[in-house]
């Protein structure tokens, strides 16, 4: 496996200059480079009725594992593989098909800044930056080529491209805008909801970094080399211990009758950087005041100690190095994890010291 970077703490930003950043219109005066994190703008990509929202920095990554451009097949496998395996590529929706997207569309993961992939109840939407080495040019001429047609700013694949290639791509790709200014593309799994994220990206609509739990939550993990953030009926159900039985059910009563009483985020995410040996990940909540933040900063610490409640073992078998703590109305507890023992940013499975009452 190619080697990687040391590790490195999450860059906390402050809001204000968050704020600023979508106040102010970074994004959509486009007039000079994009200076905020990768993260914060690959989230203010995203309309603000997304419900999930995964972010992959593509660009970090390929440094982190020392592949440079990943230009040659042997480094689109290694990226492929090796970033699969340290949990890089969970919340990308084409990081698993890097050689066939070179193959068809001429550009892939490996040729990516970044890339979000948002949900809502309007839309799917992926949302990716080109490298500055990629030809628009060359990016168009391909999607003619595999059968797509373009009315207005939206290419549509025919039912000959689809077949072509292949019923994944197809779902992902389906629908495409080339935002040629930004070195982005969009693509989205209805019509409709395609110049909703273009609008999004050129500052015509709110996005979720309006939603102001959801911006506080980003600010937490900007740096994370990959992210996922999630509205509160999501991300309580996905850490849930509801269905875990009775035996579980006491045993995260007695763990909360220790720690004290759960309270629920108004915006939940998790934020993962890569290292040597060992990654960095931060569980994010926010809460509705500074204080209920700090409450509970203190309460999931003691839960995230001990026992893995609806887990097999104890936390610390995968997750050591505890540093808690609230900043404004966010809660942040940050562990040292070995991949090999431990990923979590599926989003799946029971994690009470992440969860809600």
């Amino acid at each position: 496996m190619a080697r990687r970077r040391p590790a490195v703490r999450a860059v906390i930003v402050p809001l204000l200059v968050l704020a600023l950043a979508i106040g102010t219109g970074w994004w959509a005066s486009a007039r000079d480079a994009d200076t905020r994190s990768s993260l914060t703008s690959g989230l203010d990509a995203l309309p603000a009725g997304t419900q999930v929202a995964g972010f992959t920095d593509w660009a970090a990554i390929r440094s982190a594992l020392d592949l440079g451009r990943a230009s040659s097949a042997a480094g689109r496998a290694a990226l492929t593989d090796d970033a699969s395996l340290r949990d890089l590529t969970t919340r990308s929706v084409v990081g698993q098909a890097i050689d066939g997207m070179e193959t068809l569309y001429g550009w892939s993961a490996a040729d990516l800044d970044w890339e979000a992939y948002g949900q809502a109840a309007a839309g799917s939407a992926m949302v990716a930056r080109l490298s500055g080495w990629v030809s628009l040019d060359a990016v168009k001429a391909r999607l003619r080529t595999l059968g797509y047609t373009r009315s207005g700013g939206t290419w549509t694949l025919s039912p000959a491209g689809r077949a072509a290639v292949g019923p994944d791509l197809a779902a992902t790709l389906g629908f495409v805008a080339v935002l040629e200014r930004e070195r982005i593309v969009v693509a989205t799994d209805r019509p409709a909801y395609v110049p909703v994220v273009v609008g999004t990206i050129r500052g015509d609509r709110a996005s979720l970094l309006s939603v102001r739990p959801a911006a506080d939550v980003a600010s937490s993990l900007a740096g994370s080399d990959a992210a996922l953030v999630q509205a509160p009926a999501i991300g309580c159900s996905t850490t849930s211990l509801a269905d875990k039985g009775a035996d579980v059910q006491a045993q995260a009563a007695a763990a909360l009758g220790r720690a004290g009483r759960l309270q629920e985020p108004t915006f939940t995410g998790r934020g993962l950087v890569e290292g040597d040996p060992d990654q960095t990940i931060t569980f994010a909540s926010a809460f509705r005041s500074p204080a209920v933040a700090a409450d509970q900063a203190r309460v999931r610490a003691v839960l995230a100690r001990g026992p893995f409640v609806g887990r097999t073992g104890r936390v610390e078998d995968s997750l050591t190095g505890l540093v808690a703590g609230s900043r404004g109305s966010v809660t942040t507890l940050r562990f040292r994890l070995d991949p090999d023992r431990g990923t979590y940013l599926a989003g799946d499975g029971p994690l009470l010291f992440a969860s809600c009452p």
